[in-house]
């Protein structure tokens, strides 16, 4: 039978550690990146369906556990980047990787850079030690 003094413990031992709250990204993310991640999710399912793979052998073949396959082709933005990449990689779409955020194809990034240029190139002068 516990007596007081226990059960005064275990009331402030109970408040003294509190669960982390869990991540709300799901909720709070913009529509334009939940739709992206269910588009995403939705082409690697088509993916996978071509080449005639269950979920479960792809995610054996990419490394990772059967739900979080499962997590990925939901689109669930909680879902690690590297789960969707480990099943671009196990499908033979690795080159899709290299494509993905490709700074070629970051037009506006490029036009902030080219308004961030020197408008002159100055070279520093060299320093000669005497010796000819």
């Amino acid at each position: 039978m516990p007596t007081e003094k226990t059960e005064t413990y275990l009331i402030r031992s109970s408040n003294a550690f509190r669960m982390p709250r869990p991540l709300q990204l799901n909720d709070t993310a913009p529509f334009a990146v939940k739709n992206g991640a269910q588009r995403i999710g939705e082409r690697l399912t088509l993916a996978r369906k071509r080449r005639r793979l269950t979920v479960r052998e792809l995610a054996s073949k990419a490394g990772i556990s059967y739900d979080t396959a499962r997590a990925v082709e939901a689109g669930n933005l909680q879902t690690g980047l590297g789960a969707y990449l480990a099943m671009l990689w196990a499908m033979g779409l690795e080159s899709e990787i290299q494509a993905f955020v490709d700074p070629e194809r970051d037009d506006e990034g490029k036009q902030l850079e080219l308004t961030r240029l020197p408008q002159r190139v100055r070279h520093r002068k060299e320093q000669f030690d005497g010796e000819f």
